[in-house]
């Protein structure tokens, strides 16, 4: 089967490898559909081993979504194809097969073409080293790339909506900005929950918080027991259902920094305990220093029958909007 024109529907560490250009300056922003990736490749190296490892990697499937979806929707195209139309590409990667080189590297040009493009440049001398060095940092390549989503999608959401939510900025004391269309509000003490209520589609995003005594709150189990006791506690279904995380994947973890910030991610399934409703949620935990309380965000999705990956993500980039606001200066008297 022929992979030309293939159309389909990070870490941290890494990305503090690559050596980053911006641009020279642009007034374009950039363009496509979120969540699609162009390949800059020949057709006879896309169709070769080299093309399959890219591919390989990029078609992985979506961390913790209840069915299969590929990461990326993927465009291949040829060098003398790469016109000013996709020239403004948000996201590109462009493979450099040398032997100029020594040994493989990643670098990455931000800007260079429209504001908020990333391409990214994988450098090899040979096939063969392309191919290992693709298949050993697969999984931190297509999490560059969606973090860059995330951080974009969120810039943009920030400048859509100016203001962060008022009564989430007075109980928490943290700024965060909420996509339009969760108009469904409900508080208890130390717990704030938005949800658009629909049949289908359904979007909620969670906050709440609880006093941070130890570091071990941060562990894996010990943040899987508090969403299970206090969501259990506070979304209720059915049939005396209660939210649980799901026992049959057990959520992935990583700590992370965003924004200066520490935090901890957990991204899993969740479920009802006797009602057949579930799906994929996204929580960030972390300390609020000001308030010395956890804070611990989340968002989750119900989408019978549908594709969930762009619907979560579109809501996840609700999280890399959080910010603890600095202290008003106190007015000289």
């Amino acid at each position: 089967m022929k992979m030309r024109y293939v159309i389909l529907p990070v870490i941290l560490a890494l990305i503090t490898l690559f050596t980053s250009c911006d641009g020279s300056g642009t007034f374009f922003s950039a363009s496509g559909t979120t969540n699609e990736v162009i390949v800059l490749m020949d057709e006879d190296a896309w169709e070769g081993s080299a093309g399959r490892a890219l591919f390989g990697a990029l078609n992985s499937n979506v961390k913790a979504l209840p069915q299969p979806e590929p990461n990326f929707r993927i465009l291949q195209l040829t060098p003398e194809n790469f016109t000013s139309t996709f020239k403004v590409a948000r996201n590109v990667i462009i493979p450099d097969i040398s032997n100029i080189y020594s040994y493989p590297k990643l670098t990455s040009d931000l800007d260079k073409h429209a504001m908020g493009q990333v391409i990214m440049n994988i450098h090899a001398p040979d096939t063969a080293s392309f191919i290992e060095f693709v298949t050993e940092n697969r999984e931190s390549i297509v999490d560059y790339f969606i973090t860059k989503e995330l951080q974009r999608n969120a810039n943009y959401l920030k400048n859509q909506i100016k203001e962060p939510i008022s009564r989430v900025k007075q109980v928490f004391d943290i700024d965060i900005h909420f996509p339009k269309g969760l108009p469904n509000i409900t508080e208890h003490a130390n717990f704030y929950w938005a949800t658009n209520n629909a049949p289908r589609g359904r979007q909620d995003i969670v906050i709440y918080q609880l006093p941070y005594t130890t570091e071990t709150i941060f562990e894996k189990d010990s943040l899987i027991s508090i969403r299970n006791r206090v969501l259990g506690e506070y979304i209720k279904g059915s049939f005396d259902s209660e939210m649980t995380t799901a026992a049959a994947y057990s959520p992935d973890y990583r700590k992370m920094e965003v924004d200066g910030l520490f935090r901890v991610e957990l991204r899993g399934l969740w479920e009802m305990t006797t009602d057949m409703m579930g799906g994929p949620f996204v929580m960030h935990a972390f300390v609020n220093e000001k308030t010395g309380m956890v804070v611990i965000a989340e968002v989750f999705v119900y989408a019978p029958e549908m594709n969930k990956r762009n619907l979560l993500r579109n809501l996840e980039s609700t999280l890399y909007t959080i910010s603890i606001p600095e202290k008003e200066k106190e007015k000289k008297s």
